[in-house]
C-alpha cells in the first residue's frame, strides 16, 4: 500500500506522537525529501531552508521525523521549520509541533513560504510578527559577458587556505548574528556536490578580501560585498560575472537596494518568502 493510500485509510482522533515526541539524533534525508515534495507539489513553493536543512544533516542543528513520514521538525539555535503533510493538516498537528518547539526555544524566527496569507496569520496567531520579506528573483535573457575589473581588483576561487579570512568576513557583513554560518557549516558546505569548491570564488582589493560569490547550479547561493567598497559599481560587477557562468541565473535578496539592482539588470521577481519572528 503508497503511503498516500494509507493517509486516507484512517483520520487520527489525536496527534499520535504527543505522548513520545523527542528529536532523532540521525535524520532520514530521502524521507524528509519525500515529505517536502509532496508539500512541495501541493503548496507550489519550497518549504525547507537549505541551510538549516544542511546544519541539520551536519549535526549542528536537530530534527525529529514522525515515524510515517507524516510531520517534520527541524530546530536550530533561533530558527523553526515543521512540515505537515497536506492530508494530515487541520488537525492540530502543527499547532502541537508549535507549541512543542516554542518550550525548547521562546525566541524563534520561521518562514512563511511563498509568503501564503493563510500561513501568515497562523503564525500570528501564534505571537510571531513579520521580521523580512525575501525575494526570488530570476534572469533569462542572454547571459553578459564577464565585467572588466577595476584595477587592483580581482576574482580568485576559493582555497582551503582563505577559510578563517572567509569566516571572519562573513561574520562581520551579517545584519544579524543569527544568520552567520559556522565554520562547522562552511566544512559541511563545501562536500555538497553542488556548491563545490570550484564554483565559490572572492573578491580581492589587493591583499584584502572584499567579498565573495558563490554559485549552486544556477543559483547565485552566497553574494556579498563589504559595504566599505560600495559606490564603486563592484555589486553590480559581481552579480554581472554570476549571470554570465549560466544560462537561467536566479537567486534570493533582502535589501531594496539589492532587489533593484537586480531589476535593473533584467531579472524579474518569481516569489516571495516572508520571515516571521517570535520573542516573549
Amino acid at each position: 500500500m503508497s503511503p498516500k493510500s494509507s493517509y486516507q485509510r484512517h483520520t487520527p482522533g489525536r496527534v499520535p506522537f504527543e505522548n513520545a515526541f523527542s528529536w532523532q539524533e540521525e535524520p532520514c534525508s530521502q524521507r524528509i525529501a519525500a515529505l517536502s515534495e509532496e508539500c512541495r507539489a501541493h503548496d507550489g513553493h519550497r518549504n525547507l531552508d537549505d541551510g538549516l536543512l544542511q546544519e541539520v544533516l551536519a549535526g549542528s542543528a536537530r530534527s525529529w521525523l514522525e515515524a510515517e513520514g507524516r510531520a517534520y521538525v527541524q530546530l536550530g539555535e533561533r530558527q523553526m521549520e515543521l512540515l505537515i503533510h497536506p492530508e494530515w493538516r487541520g488537525q492540530g498537528w502543527g499547532s502541537w509541533l508549535l507549541q512543542r518547539v516554542l518550550r525548547e526555544r521562546e525566541e524563534l524566527i520561521t518562514w512563511a513560504y511563498g509568503d501564503r496569507e493563510a500561513t501568515v496569520l497562523w503564525l500570528e496567531r501564534h505571537r510571531f510578527q513579520s521580521h523580512r520579506l525575501l525575494f526570488k528573483m530570476r534572469y533569462e535573457q542572454e547571459p553578459p559577458a564577464p565585467p572588466d575589473w577595476p584595477s587592483g581588483w580581482r576574482l580568485e576561487p576559493f582555497q582551503r587556505s582563505h577559510t578563517h579570512d572567509w569566516h571572519q568576513l562573513h561574520v562581520g557583513l551579517q545584519k544579524d548574528p543569527s544568520r552567520a554560518w559556522s565554520l562547522r557549516r562552511l566544512e559541511h558546505q563545501l562536500t555538497c556536490p553542488e556548491t563545490p569548491p570550484e564554483r565559490f570564488w572572492l573578491l580581492w582589493e589587493g591583499l584584502q578580501m572584499r567579498g565573495y560569490v558563490w554559485l549552486k547550479e544556477d543559483e547565485i547561493f552566497l553574494l556579498a560585498l563589504d559595504p566599505a567598497c560600495r559606490g564603486q559599481g563592484l555589486g553590480r560587477r559581481m552579480l554581472q560575472w554570476a549571470m554570465s557562468q549560466s544560462r537561467r541565473t536566479w537567486g534570493y535578496c533582502d535589501e531594496s537596494e539589492t532587489v533593484a539592482l537586480y531589476r535593473k539588470l533584467g531579472f524579474s521577481e518569481e516569489a516571495r518568502d516572508r520571515c516571521l519572528r517570535h520573542s516573549t
